[in-house]
């Protein structure tokens, strides 16, 4: 499969320009993320404001060594039991700890959701060590058995239930697929990716990733990228495309491009803005690549690719080579091999 940095654009670009574009195409590295693998120049990494949820559970990473994770859990869990809630009949706000399962590296803390919330409200805040790779898992649940809960348990059913042992089971579940994985590995097995980390398939997990990913070098250009696998729009990114444009022209911008494209068999959409912020006279630009927008589901998940500009100082680089640095890096998009069950 062809996945290479050429861009399928003939963007007129002087010499110099083509220089500073292969400066920007340096060293490509292909991250996976989700069941999808695009290339990014090695100076880009992950943003800690990144967000994923894999069946409504939120999940961290971070790569550290393990003594620095015992003595994290260790830290927390003093932390946790010298937490007061807010209302003393909630206490205490550490309710349990548990042992992982299948002989994994870590701990299991049931807690209450926060200091201010009733005991009923709890989060199973788990943290497992998996090939040099912390991963805490944050599973919210309703327990609302004791006794005091009973009138609200009649007059509202729907909300004072105990789901901590469906809750509980999903967690199981997750933690006997989830393991550490190295920054730039590229899994051959059926599943899904998220920082340092892959989840083998089970054929239903509800999928959520979104990715910022900024660079340590001057270009002042980030990406964001968000997948997931049960978004399903009623119209497309171009079909909404003429509100765009509306909005568009009343910031002072337009759009430079947009249009159909296929990229390594995937049906895509983008289009390219560019305007100024109110702030300032900055140029704008917002890039979006978008595929599988309306057919989303377990088999075709929705991905998102954006490029934005930083507001407050200006991109040292001109338009044009910025579309021609976008146009390499979205051609790089492509499923990654193996990435879902019978295959």
């Amino acid at each position: 499969m062809n996945h290479s940095v050429e861009a399928p654009f003939q963007t007129k670009l002087t010499t110099r320009e083509k220089k500073n574009v292969e400066i920007l195409l340096k060293n490509m590295q292909a991250n996976c993320i989700g069941r999808y693998l695009i290339d990014l120049p090695k100076s880009y990494s992950i943003a800690e404001n990144s967000q994923v949820n894999i069946n409504e559970s939120k999940i961290t990473t971070s790569r550290i060594y393990l003594p620095a994770f015992e003595q994290r859990v260790r830290l927390r869990e003093q932390q946790l039991r010298t937490t007061a809630t807010i209302n003393p009949e909630d206490m205490p706000y550490l309710k349990k700890t548990y042992p992982l399962p299948l002989g994994l590296t870590g701990i299991i803390f049931e807690r209450v959701e926060s200091p201010g919330t009733h005991d009923a409200f709890r989060v199973l805040e788990t943290h497992l060590y998996s090939n040099g790779v912390a991963i805490k898992i944050e599973t919210e649940f309703t327990n609302a058995m004791a006794d005091r809960y009973e009138n609200k348990r009649k007059s509202t059913p729907s909300v004072y239930v105990n789901t901590a042992p469906e809750r509980m089971s999903e967690l199981i579940d997750l933690l006997s697929r989830v393991q550490g994985r190295a920054e730039y590995e590229v899994p051959t097995t059926a599943g899904t990716c998220i920082p340092n980390a892959f989840i083998s398939d089970n054929g239903k997990d509800k999928e959520e990733i979104d990715l910022l990913f900024r660079s340590e070098n001057n270009s002042q250009l980030r990406f964001g990228v968000s997948t997931d696998n049960f978004t399903k729009e009623k119209d497309s990114l171009l079909e909404r495309s003429d509100n765009i444009w509306k909005n568009l022209l009343s910031s002072n911008g337009d759009i430079l491009r947009k249009g159909a494209r296929k990229i390594n068999k995937l049906d895509t959409e983008e289009l390219l803005a560019a305007g100024k912020y109110s702030s300032n006279d900055n140029k704008r630009y917002d890039f979006i690549l978008i595929t599988n927008e309306k057919v989303g589901g377990i088999k075709k998940p929705v991905f998102s690719l954006e490029l934005l500009n930083d507001e407050l100082t200006p991109s040292p680089y001109s338009q044009n080579e910025i579309v021609n640095f976008w146009d390499a890096i979205s051609q790089t998009l492509r499923v990654r091999p193996g990435a879902f069950l019978d295959e």
